[in-house]
């Protein structure tokens, strides 16, 4: 009997070692497995923390061309109002050009009658002869002013062409930073 009860406890102790020996690969495997699980969270963590800060910096930049942009259409509508006012005084002066000139016009026309009432007679001329300096004065008047009207209409066309220069440019900065944007 001793011999069987020390065959059974040999028996009962390697069955205990095989328990212990698969509860031990158990553990190695699930130790293993954690570790691999530890490992992925680790980089997801890590991912999640890069594409935080890319969205980050996406926000700003999409903040600081939405500033931008803002600023650019801005600077298109003051430009597109001064062009506007340019355009609507070289009107006004193209008018006054044209109302000075037929004063011009009608001035010649009673010079050239008052020069053939000066044939007719030394008396007319005398008489006449202050009506056409005062005619002359207001000619010369009339010339000075067409000269400046006219200066300040080829001025005024000038700074049109700067404008409408720096709107053009203006217009391509604004489709390139449209086209960046997109």
């Amino acid at each position: 009997m001793k011999r069987v009860l020390l065959s059974l406890l040999v028996l009962i102790s390697l069955g205990l070692c095989a328990v212990s020996v698969e509860q031990w690969r158990r553990e190695h495997l699930l130790r293993e497995a954690l570790a691999d699980l530890s490992r992925q969270l680790a980089e997801e963590n890590h991912k999640r923390v890069e594409f935080e800060e890319k969205a980050l910096r996406f926000e700003l930049e999409i903040a600081r061309l939405t500033e931008l942009r803002a600023q650019t259409e801005s600077a298109l509508l003051d430009a597109t109002e001064q062009v506007q006012a340019l355009i609507r005084d070289q009107s006004a002066r193209g008018y006054s050009i044209a109302v000075l000139a037929g004063e011009h016009l009608q001035a010649t026309a009673e010079l050239a009658a008052l020069r053939e009432l000066a044939g007719q007679g030394a008396e007319a001329v005398k008489e006449r002869n202050t009506l056409v300096s005062e005619q002359n004065g207001a000619i010369e008047k009339a010339n000075a002013n067409l000269r400046r009207l006219a200066g300040e209409r080829d001025d005024a066309i000038r700074q049109l062409n700067e404008r409408t220069r720096e709107f053009n440019e203006l217009v391509e900065k604004y489709n390139e930073l449209a086209k960046r944007a997109r």
